[in-house]
């Protein structure tokens, strides 16, 4: 045997413990496998039940409004069953909400039940007489003050239909008190689990073959999740085949993998030895990327994803309470403004640093963007005390101000808590409470922790109400008008020549609404564009009954926002045939608060196409010199809060005089609102105001107010 040749038996040797390597890397790679497979498929388990229990929510929302309607209630106990039909069988037969409905007990003699396409006219019972009697026994124990319901499954047709039961009472406390227990209906909705549904959470949770079946899960089949009856008892099944991460990546391992074996068998160890250096070194880079990914690149707190991956471990311990503290850091924009965006950085890392001082195992931070900030507070118990010591802590972190490029700055924030109100609540209602809450306190102005309670609960509630008919009030075109207040010159006896355009809104279910209600509503919903296009169509429909009339038109931010508006805006008011000089546009100094470049974009827009501009509500606290110069306005309209000041003393005169001596160094027209008397309107002639608006020349009115008899459309332009 030559010198250079390992001998046969270290050759053996050597062999065996290649291969002895060989098989531990295989058996790792099938465990990883098996591993990750089993975790797919028990993640896709709590998805789908957290998702079949989210849709039996939605349907109880569903039902305890419909169920618990005056309306609804008095047209039961009258027994006028056209009219129940008209407002809850009609429902049903449309199958938009729901698809089923019955009424059953109380003052029916028999069961009245609608189903989807049956028609107006009440069917034969819906419901078999074995779950009326169940549902009987359980209706007395539901909680009427929580709209509280029995929600379960039954199979319709070979499709599941989530059903919610609930004594059929009305929403007004004083009516409801005067209900005998047990005189009642119960009431029930029906709606479709669709096909459609099911491929949806296919293809959200990455999972195929969902399908339903009547037939009880073996032993072994452990990826199902039942669908409770009326008693509790399955009715049916949800089964699918989960996502099989390890396989796939066992399968794209193969290759490399048998390419390794074949290295490590042929060539030498110390193949082996640089493939697991390499391996190391992907597995370090991967986990740096991960922590990276995690983490707010300016101030090293964790980031929004850090937080709801956070959440999303605390809703798997079953014993342990949850609260999230949202924070808002005040005026910030004028730090930015003072000592540029370094220093509101250099600001933000300082704040991020004093948060770190109450992080500990109950207290979670995270920076989720700008100026906004979380905590995430979890305990097993005492959860209340620790919170409210967690905030003490902050507020005295808050009294000392922070210096940035020389400028001491006050720490100043917004702060909205909220905590759940039952295990296991959705991450995003959670987090959408703790900034519900946030923007309360700011709305207040208070440096104090403002918690959700059950008035914002109520004004969410309302919210949506508003919402749902206001859409409905858009598809249907009613219900919408436009009033209108005279802007009168302050020279003595000139007539109205300009006029301010005010929505106006009479829902069927809710009555008159108030505009700030439902233009607020319109804003946060995504309403506000077809809304306003719908308002302007009204307006220059108005204006062509109006002769040479100019008249103002309230525009939001939102709408400013959307690129585009000013090239749209200026195509609806052409096609009604008015001239740009016409209107004017107004906005309210909201608009500095977004200090938006879109905004500035559009407002440019709209002088450039002939629209005069207005700023309104100047003096509120939001608007500066700069911006003005900035802006192409023509006109400023004094606030009415400076208006009632001027009978008050020399300092609202004094003010009012300072506003007046801008707007004429910057050559804008002065239009005071708010005038309700002849004195006011007499101190604001001598001071300078070039128009005078409010209640002491008229309260806004529809247009058939304000046009000569006789007058009607003028005729369309050649």
């Amino acid at each position: 045997m030559s010198g250079n040749t390992l001998p046969r038996q270290i050759v053996v040797l050597v062999t065996a413990v290649l291969l002895a390597v060989l098989a531990v890397l295989w058996m790792s790679l099938l465990s990883v496998r098996g591993t990750m497979d089993d975790s797919a498929a028990e993640e896709s388990t709590k998805r789908v039940a957290g998702r079949v229990q989210n849709l039996l929510e939605q349907v109880s929302i569903l039902a305890s409004d419909y169920h618990n309607w005056t309306d609804l209630y008095l047209d039961a106990q009258e027994l006028a069953i056209d009219r129940l039909a008209s407002n809850y069988g009609i429902t049903a037969h449309r199958g938009e909400v729901f698809q089923f409905a019955e009424v059953f007990d109380g003052p029916f003699a028999a069961p009245l039940s609608w189903r989807e396409g049956a028609g107006l006219a009440p069917q034969p019972g819906l419901l078999t007489e074995r779950t009326r009697q169940i549902l009987r026994r359980i209706a007395p124990g539901l909680d009427p003050s929580h709209r509280q319901t029995h929600d379960y499954f039954e199979m319709r047709d070979g499709q599941p239909v989530m059903f919610s039961s609930s004594y059929l009472l009305p929403e007004n406390p004083a009516l409801l008190a005067r209900v005998v227990p047990g005189s009642a209906g119960i009431a029930t909705i029906g709606k479709v689990m669709a096909p459609q549904r099911l491929r949806d959470m296919e293809s959200e949770f990455s999972i195929t073959g969902l399908a339903v079946t009547m037939t009880p899960p073996e032993a072994a089949q452990t990826i199902s999740v039942a669908l409770p009856g009326v008693d509790g008892k399955p009715v049916a099944w949800l089964r699918w085949t989960p996502p099989q991460p390890g396989t796939l990546l066992f399968w794209k391992m193969f290759p490399i993998m048998a390419g390794i074996s074949f290295v490590f068998v042929v060539i030498s160890y110390s193949a082996a030895l640089l493939l697991r250096s390499k391996a190391a070194g992907l597995i370090e880079r991967e986990a740096i990327s991960f922590d990276r990914a995690r983490i707010d690149a300016l101030t090293s707190l964790p980031n929004r994803f850090a937080m709801r991956e956070h959440l999303d471990s605390l809703r798997d311990s079953s014993d342990v309470d949850c609260a999230v503290l949202a924070i808002d850091l005040v005026r910030f924009k004028q730090i930015n403004d003072t000592v540029g965006h370094l220093g509101g950085d250099a600001f933000l890392v300082e704040f991020a640093a004093r948060l770190r001082a109450i992080a500990d195992e109950t207290a979670f931070l995270a920076r989720y963007g700008g100026d906004e900030f979380f905590v995430v507070f979890s305990a097993s118990r005492d959860l209340d005390r620790i919170v409210a010591e967690k905030c003490r802590q902050i507020n005295r972190l808050s009294e000392q101000p922070i210096l940035c490029n020389g400028v001491s700055f006050e720490v100043l924030s917004s702060k909205g808590l909220a905590f759940e109100d039952r295990r296991g609540m959705e991450q995003e209602e959670l987090l959408r409470r703790a900034d519900r809450a946030m923007y309360s306190a700011k709305l207040r102005e208070t440096l104090e922790v403002v918690r959700y309670d059950k008035r914002m609960e109520s004004e969410d509630l309302d919210h949506k109400r508003i919402e749902r008919e206001l859409r409905r009030a858009l598809a249907e075109g009613e219900g919408l008008e436009i009033h209108y207040q005279p802007i009168v010159p302050a020279s003595l006896g000139a007539a109205p020549i300009r006029y301010e355009a005010l929505a106006r809104w009479t829902s069927p279910e809710l009555g008159a609404v108030a505009p700030d209600r439902f233009i607020k509503v319109a804003e946060a919903s995504g309403l506000i564009m077809p809304l306003g296009w719908r308002l302007l169509d009204l307006v220059c429909a108005d204006m062509r009954l109006m002769d040479q009339a100019r008249v103002s038109i309230n525009i939001s931010p939102a709408q400013l926002m959307s690129r585009g508006f000013a090239e749209k805006f200026t195509a609806v008011v052409l096609s009604h045939g008015i001239a740009p000089w016409r209107i004017e546009v107004e906005v309210t100094e909201q608009i500095v608060v977004r200090d938006d470049a879109t905004i500035e974009h559009e407002l440019i827009a709209l002088s450039h196409n002939g629209f005069t501009l207005a700023l309104d509500d100047f003096g509120t606290g939001f608007a500066s010199i700069g911006y003005l110069t900035q802006m192409p306005f023509d006109v400023l309209k004094i606030d009415r809060s400076f208006v009632r000041s001027i009978e008050d003393g020399q300092q609202g005169m004094r003010m009012v005089r300072s506003i007046v001596g801008l707007a004429r160094a910057m050559e804008l027209s002065i239009v005071a609102e708010g005038v309700e008397s002849e004195a006011e309107a007499v101190l604001l002639r001598r001071i300078g105001a070039d128009f005078l608006q409010g209640y002491h020349f008229g309260r806004p009115a529809p247009v058939s107010a304000w046009i000569k008899p006789g007058a009607g459309p003028r005729p369309d332009p050649a």
